[in-house]
């Protein structure tokens, strides 16, 4: 009896010895930038880089730019959701169905700088989670201000915007461009480039930091420094069945390594990203236009009653108050 039941444990041993080693958890990052891109160099990358060393290699990230996962940045939600990628870079004005309440965040002077911005969005972060309940969010941060990117017409004064096609990025900054004259193009960033090199637009409203991204000191001729102009917002988010399969050590690696910290790591880079680009448009010779006091006044007086008006009805469609929860940032700073 005895020797029967120790021949068993050894073979249970045996086979317990023989089981293969638990494999290691990859999560696949999507992006539809280049690798040269400031939040591949300074955000994505660095971040798998962190996971992977305090995981030991038991959870890593693998990067996907250029759109390996899937070509369009305004997919991006879709690929989080859905599982083609565990994780996904995703710009929540391409999508402002779904994120109701972050596009209203383009809202220009509600915001100083991408740091300002980001504490101040994860200081209130629970008005946002209504945006955020099939992901699970990991980073939220903004880039710095727009600016007016002009082809061949300086834009000197509120006249000067008569006409212009001008790209835009969300729906906030459309309903300004109209409520200045001009002709409203919603395109993603990528395209700004090629728009403004064949004169599919006059202008392009961006960040500086699009300068050294998509080389738009080549298409420029003028640029309005101090407009008006929004800030844009952007994400990390996670398909929720991927993080809720990730053990208890690993979700606390991701939940260390993402947040306030990575958010804030993402704000800097675009701060420094738009200061390199300011720099590239005085070696490209272009011209860097600031508006006097009077005539931001007179841009920011055009655009008030338009997007009050914009706020209200995107409440009314969303069902809440889209007037308070903007007052809500504005007071937050």
């Amino acid at each position: 009896m005895v020797k029967t039941i120790l021949a068993t444990l050894a073979v249970g041993l045996a086979l317990v010895s023989a089981a293969p080693a638990l494999e290691a958890k990859e999560l696949k990052l999507a992006h539809f930038m280049s690798p040269q891109h400031p939040m591949d160099r300074h955000v994505m990358t660095p971040l798998a880089e962190t996971v992977g060393a305090a995981s030991g290699g038991a959870l890593t990230i693998k990067v996907y730019p250029a759109g390996e996962l899937g070509a369009g940045p305004n997919q991006q939600y879709r690929r989080a959701v859905t599982g083609i990628a565990d994780i996904a870079f995703n710009l929540p004005q391409y999508t402002p169905t779904q994120f109701k309440r972050s596009a209203l965040l383009h809202v220009p002077g509600l915001f100083t700088s991408p740091e300002q911005a980001t504490r101040t969005i994860w200081d209130n972060m629970e008005a946002l989670a209504p945006d955020f309940t099939e992901v699970k969010l990991l980073a939220y941060w903004t880039n710095n201000p727009s600016l007016l990117f002009t082809r061949n017409k300086p834009v000197r004064s509120l006249a000067d915007m008569q006409g212009l096609k001008v790209r835009v990025p969300d729906p906030v900054s459309a309903k300004i461009v109209e409520a200045w004259g001009g002709i409203p193009v919603s395109m993603p960033a990528t395209e700004a480039y090629n728009a403004m090199s064949t004169g599919v637009v006059d202008a392009v409203m961006i960040d500086a930091s699009a300068v050294s991204s998509y080389n738009l000191q080549e298409v420029t001729k003028y640029a309005t420094m101090n407009i008006p102009g929004a800030l844009s917002t952007f994400t990390l988010i996670m398909n929720q069945a991927a993080y809720d399969g990730l053990d208890d050590t690993q979700k606390g690696i991701i939940e260390a390594e993402t947040g306030l910290p990575l958010s804030l790591k993402a704000a800097e880079a675009f701060r420094m990203a738009g200061d390199k680009g300011v720099a590239m448009l005085k070696d490209a010779k272009v011209e860097l236009i600031e508006l006097d006091p009077a005539t931001v006044t007179a841009f920011q007086s055009a655009m008030q009653a338009p997007v009050e008006a914009f706020l209200q009805a995107e409440g009314t469609a969303g069902g809440f108050d889209a007037l308070a929860f903007v007052a809500g940032f504005k007071t937050a700073n």
